[in-house]
């Protein structure tokens, strides 16, 4: 990170308003850290914000935090599957140095260390968003049992699941919330269906359809994760913040808090 950039993080607090939508941070501060990293997590706690991450399975069944099914993108390890990979073996591979040469040594984080530090570092009232990508039934449970041990059942949601695979999950423990990709479309159904509780809206809402979400005790996120100039389209973030939603998931968060603040 930047000294530029470090001098944002540490002045970020005084720009984040309570009464504005949290912001979520898609796989940590991505653009100024290596992503799915603990610094990337770190960053995020410290000022305020929530986090995305992505979990996935190794051989022996460890729960680890990787967006890609291989390695090759985001380690020094080969492009080969992390599932044949066992937890020690992972260990090995550097996940930092491919971002910056000043991230050389950073390793892939398991889950348990990430909601470890989200223990030690939160400061405020936070939202993860955990991307579920491969993890077997035992790794359901394992993520139940991990969100108990951690009580952080109220300050996250699972996503990107099968709908299999979200029923085993609140049958585990009811109190896990359940979240759902919805698009303008699939608004009403997915509303009568009752079993979402967090909706990642691909559009911005208006405030009749916030309004409807909320009578139903729904968590309302705008879903503007990704990268590139349709992804940090101001007027989007504005309006979304004018429509009442309760978060944001997005690649921008630092411009997005900078301009809720000018504005």
């Amino acid at each position: 990170m930047s000294r530029l950039n470090l001098c944002f993080l540490l002045m970020l607090p005084a720009c984040l308003h309570a009464t504005d939508p949290l912001l979520i941070a898609h796989r940590g501060l991505l653009r100024h850290t290596p992503e799915n990293t603990l610094p990337a997590f770190a960053g995020c706690l410290e000022v305020g914000m929530g986090f995305e991450l992505d979990i996935r399975t190794t051989k022996d069944g460890k729960l680890v935090v990787l967006h890609d099914a291989t390695l090759g993108r985001t380690t020094n390890g080969p492009e080969r599957p992390v599932t044949e990979f066992n937890w020690a073996e992972l260990r090995t591979f550097d996940a930092g140095s491919w971002f910056d040469e000043r991230f050389t040594g950073l390793r892939v984080p398991s889950l348990e260390e990430t909601f470890e530090l989200i223990r030690e570092r939160k400061r405020r009232g936070t939202m993860i968003a955990l991307n579920i990508k491969g993890i077997n039934e035992d790794g359901e449970r394992e993520l139940v049992r991990l969100l108990d041990e951690f009580k952080l059942f109220e300050e996250s949601f699972a996503f990107d699941q099968s709908d299999e695979c979200s029923r085993r999950l609140k049958a585990l423990d009811p109190r896990i919330r359940i979240g759902r990709n919805v698009k303008q479309v699939e608004l009403d159904d997915r509303l009568a269906e009752d079993a979402t509780d967090v909706f990642l809206l691909s559009f911005v809402p208006n405030k009749t359809e916030v309004s409807s979400l909320r009578k139903r005790k729904k968590t309302i996120l705008f879903n503007y994760a990704g990268e590139g100039e349709h992804r940090r389209e101001e007027k989007n973030w504005l309006r979304a913040r004018e429509a009442g939603i309760d978060g944001m998931l997005t690649d921008y968060p630092l411009e997005c808090a900078i301009l809720w603040r000018r504005t």
